[in-house]
């Protein structure tokens, strides 16, 4: 069951519906999966939650070491807040 409402929460962010996949995402109950940690690792990317993306894909990792979307997803959240922080120290 909750294998298809992640399923459904992943096609919803493909989707841009974002709002809708989060309530669907906060009723599934969590579970210690490659497949919970990487949508969760999603839906927290698409709202710029970049802590609870890094800790969710780093899970993914941990898990699964050959999990190169999750790597891939990582890299990307690096790079996004490597470009944003040198202008915080640039008056």
């Amino acid at each position: 069951m909750s294998r298809e409402r992640l399923k459904r929460v992943h096609e919803l962010i493909r989707e841009e519906k974002a709002q809708e996949a989060r309530r669907v995402f906060n009723d599934i109950e969590q579970e210690e999966t490659v497949h919970y940690y990487f949508v969760k690792g999603e839906l927290e990317q698409k709202f710029q939650n970049w802590g609870d993306a890094i800790n969710a894909f780093s899970k993914v990792v941990e898990m699964d070491p050959e999990n190169l979307e999750a790597k891939n997803n990582l890299h990307l959240i690096q790079n996004i807040l490597n470009f944003w922080n040198p202008e915080m120290f640039n008056p």
